[in-house]
């Protein structure tokens, strides 16, 4: 499968695109920027993607629709790990609805985007943004999520699933010792929400080779 994976050079995107590779698929990076210097692919991709041959990267804007497109054109599936800057949340529900307009200029059905855990329900109705503890700093950054969210919902003729993280992501190892839930954070026993990068973008490229969860707000966690 040919992959487009946003956001590339970030902690999420190298290790689903890593993953990816590990895989046998073959990878095409967007990001913003690559590393200063660099004259090759070889040189910018993280080294865990060094498979000649098998991984690419395109240093764009996606918010450029004419060079998104001629990115995305030939690939099989787009995955989304885009960060917004800290100072313009707002930008990853740009982002959704720069993707679904690609992806659909470029004959692609299949999209995956990377959610945000502040959107998930930690009881009926009740989002974990909502709950008293919640960030206030980060509340912005969970609305653009849910905006994003809701612009994916309005695109039946997509093949889409948002896929979010627990509350907690970070450095570990890869345990395949994870569980799925839709819609609900996914919390262990002692109410605590995690999962490691390396577990997650091997739960999330399991998604994309078996499309179990279409059209539907997905997360991981222990």
């Amino acid at each position: 499968m040919k992959i487009a994976v946003i956001g590339i050079t970030g902690k999420i995107g190298t290790h689903i695109a890593a993953e990816a590779v590990a895989r046998g698929h073959h990878v095409v990076g967007i990001a913003r920027r690559t590393r200063a210097g660099a004259s090759s692919d070889a040189e910018t991709l993280p080294v865990a993607l060094a498979a000649p041959g098998q991984a690419e990267i395109r240093p764009l804007d996606i918010f450029d629709p004419d060079a998104l497109l001629a990115a995305l054109r030939g690939c099989d599936a787009v995955v989304s790990a885009f960060a917004a800057p800290a100072d313009a949340p707002v930008r990853v529900a740009d982002a959704a609805h720069a993707l679904i307009a690609a992806a659909r200029a470029a004959a692609i059905r299949r999209l995956i985007v990377v959610g945000g855990a502040g959107s998930l329900e930690v009881s009926p109705g009740v989002r974990l943004a909502d709950t008293p503890g919640f960030p206030e700093r980060l509340k912005p950054k969970a609305d653009a999520h849910g905006q994003a969210l809701a612009a994916l919902r309005a695109a039946p003729d997509l093949d889409w699933t948002c896929v979010s993280p627990a509350a907690e992501i970070g450095p570990g190892e890869q345990t395949g010792n994870f569980r799925w839930d839709i819609d609900r954070l996914v919390q262990d026993s002692a109410g605590h929400s995690r999962i490691s990068y390396r577990d997650f973008a091997s739960a999330l490229v399991d998604e994309l080779e078996s499309a179990a969860h279409l059209r539907q707000f997905a997360t991981i966690g222990y």
